[in-house]
């Protein structure tokens, strides 16, 4: 009997390799196969690209979007002549231009075939066609756009060559050639044009004008200041004030008019660091001169020393001529300073002491101001400052509208009881609410039910004679405001019961904020603030607030009035105080 012979493994491939490996390339061929079959239908091979974008492994969607975006931002360089700089950069828009990139999309989706050529999914982009933007345009914006750049004439205006300064050093900002061009030709290009991502740039022929500077030109330009500003120090007194080269570039601003370019340093750029360095070196403080007045009467005067500042303007004037080229020298101009001016004030207590005193007061405040001073008693001392001057009156006209309801119930025409003056209130609580709280709908509904035109009438008739509803805003004085105040104060306007309604329902008033808070009497007063009012003389609108009072004080009565525009409670407060001190004095 034969004996038993085992076969080993390794003979076995020996003898079969072959099979072995067609088999196994047979199965990976069939693994990739199925492989790429299985790849998402509509889906661009993973090395795809499309204008130069890469767009692998994207849905056709995915990359449809993709492209449409970047090609919406793209900048089209439109360029004339031979230059080299473009002229404009329009985005497609601009241009009435809309740029999809579907069909070259639709090129690129890995098509069924292919996907049975085996590892075609490594390198099918490079055997797909190739297809082109599609290019919808729209005439009447590429029209307006060519009007709008280049108007009628097609016109391009030479632009000379000049300098900035970036990075610590100057740079060329490149000339660009002028000239004149076919309009239609301009059109017609932009009307075919066909942009991509690696090439959008128009270029249209033109009859030339050439940049009187050249490019050269401002290198050479630059250089002479590069080299003039290397050591720059400015004398003051007997010290040199260095000013390193980066510190004198940033402050200059370049022109290049056809004469040639001109540096010109920038006030305000270089003014801080003047301010800083070079002022402190030159400056003496100027004295004061003191001037002692009594009302309007200068007095005595003491003349103090003038002083000694930076002039700004003249130095670096002086360093835009030494920049281009004149033969000067770098010296710290100086100004002549004016003593500091104050002044002593004293005022009589005449009529002549207030005015002065009122006058130098509104003078000395910003704001446009009209004041109106009188007494009830004691000396009678009245005084004013621009008391005809017409301010529109805010919530001050409510004065007039209570004088015509009092003289309604006085004659009994009207009764306080008269219901649904202003919603659900009647006449007593309307004509209350209107002076204490400054209601205006009461104020509103009282005037209407009076009328415009009448009320007018009555209160001119009363003396009032600045004072009117029926211009373009109301209006009055402070003058008329303080005469109404006296008559009624006095007793003189209404009768006793309308009077002492009238007052009580004042001194209630909740705006306290003006002339009640510059005293310590009682105060009597009707506010007035609107935001914004007019004033006759002053151009434009202006902030109004106005206080028109009686001042019941220890010393006495007296009516005050305050106009302003573009002022405050509390300046109004501290006018009051220096009247009232005034009258203690």
């Amino acid at each position: 009997m034969r004996p038993l012979r085992l076969r080993h493994h390794g003979d076995y491939f020996r003898q079969h390799w072959r099979r072995l490996l067609v088999s196994g390339l047979s199965t990976g061929v069939l693994l990739l196969v199925v492989a790429q079959l299985a790849y998402p239908k509509d889906s661009l091979p993973p090395l795809a690209m499309i204008d130069g974008v890469g767009v692998g492994r994207l849905s056709r969607d995915e990359a449809i979007k993709l492209l449409d975006d970047t090609y919406k931002d793209i900048s089209i360089d439109l360029y004339f002549g031979d230059n080299e700089t473009s002229y404009r950069h329009p985005k497609p828009s601009d241009i009435g231009l809309e740029i999809h990139s579907k069909p070259m999309v639709d090129a690129q989706v890995y098509p069924l075939w292919l996907r049975m050529v085996p590892t075609s999914l490594w390198w099918a982009q490079n055997v797909l066609p190739k297809s082109s933007p599609e290019y919808v345009r729209d005439d009447k914006k590429l029209e307006e756009y060519v009007g709008k750049e280049l108007g009628k004439s097609c016109d391009v205006t030479p632009k000379n060559a000049s300098l900035r300064f970036e990075d610590g050093t100057l740079h060329v900002i490149p000339a660009l050639d002028g000239g004149s061009c076919k309009l239609e030709d301009v059109t017609t290009m932009l009307r075919t044009t066909e942009p991509t991502l690696r090439h959008a740039a128009v270029r249209f022929a033109m009859d030339e004008r050439l940049a009187k500077i050249h490019d050269s030109e401002a290198a050479d330009f630059a250089d002479e200041i590069m080299d003039r500003t290397k050591d720059m120090s400015i004398k003051v007194g007997d010290d040199d004030i260095a000013v390193s080269q980066n510190t004198v570039l940033s402050w200059i601003d370049f022109s290049a008019p056809d004469s040639g370019l001109v540096a010109k340093v920038n006030t305000k750029r270089a003014s801080d660091f003047l301010s800083k360095t070079v002022a402190p070196k030159v400056t003496i403080l100027a004295g004061t001169t003191r001037v002692t007045t009594v009302d309007f009467t200068e007095t005595k005067r003491e003349h103090g020393q003038s002083g000694q500042a930076l002039d700004t303007k003249g130095t670096i004037d002086l360093i835009t001529k030494w920049l281009n080229g004149e033969d000067v020298e770098l010296v710290a101009k100086v100004a002549p300073t004016s003593p500091l001016l104050t002044y002593s004030r004293s005022y009589t207590a005449t009529d002549t002491g207030l005015a002065a005193l009122i006058k130098n007061f509104a003078e000395s405040h910003s704001g446009v101001y009209g004041v109106s001073y009188a007494e009830l008693d004691g000396e009678h001392r009245h005084a004013g400052y621009n008391e005809t001057k017409v301010f529109e009156t805010a919530s001050t006209y409510k004065l007039y509208v209570a004088y015509g309801t009092l003289k309604r119930i006085e004659s009994k025409t009207w009764h306080w009881t008269d219901k649904n003056i202003s919603g659900s209130r009647d006449l007593a609580k309307c004509f209350d609410d209107m002076i204490v709280l400054s209601d205006n709908e009461c104020a509103k509904a009282l005037l209407s039910k009076i009328g415009y035109a009448q009320l007018t009438h009555e209160i001119q008739d009363a003396g009032f004679t600045s004072s009117s509803f029926l211009n373009s805003y109301i209006q009055s004085t402070p003058g008329d405001l303080v005469k109404y105040l006296g008559l009624l104060g006095s007793g003189q306007l209404l009768n006793t019961s309308s009077t002492n309604t009238l007052i009580a329902a004042m001194k209630r008033n909740v705006y306290r904020q003006g002339i009640p808070s510059g005293t310590s009497g009682t105060v009597a007063d009707k506010v007035g603030f609107l935001y914004p009012g007019h004033v006759s003389g002053v151009a434009g609108v202006v902030n109004l607030l106005h206080d028109a009072s009686i001042v019941y004080g220890k010393t006495g009565t007296y009516a005050l009035v305050v106009m302003t525009g573009n002022s405050s409670w509390g300046t109004i407060a501290e006018l009051t105080r220096q009247i009232e001190s005034w009258r203690n004095s």
